[in-house]
């Protein structure tokens, strides 16, 4: 099992390394840390993720509405010949 963490050094505290305890728990794990480079932070999903989310105001959407409902494509897509 692999994870990346992306986060600044004053988030490292007691709950982050719980959380690498519970999830590594009864294995042998490698730490390897190295500064972030700042040009692919601006192409990160994650960090894109974070900036749509500040973002957005849930108000500004109704309740009762599937806001999903016409996103995906339901044609029947290319045609193929075998």
């Amino acid at each position: 099992m692999q994870t990346r963490y992306k986060l600044e050094p004053d988030e490292l505290n007691e709950n982050f390394l719980q959380a690498l305890k519970l999830l590594f728990s009864g294995k042998t794990v490698e730490i390897s840390v190295r500064e972030a480079d700042p040009v692919n932070e601006q192409n990160d999903i994650w960090q894109a993720i974070q900036r749509f989310r500040q973002q957005m105001n849930p108000a500004d959407f109704p309740e009762d509405e599937d806001i999903f409902a016409d996103v995906r494509d339901r044609s029947m897509g290319r045609e193929v010949e075998l």
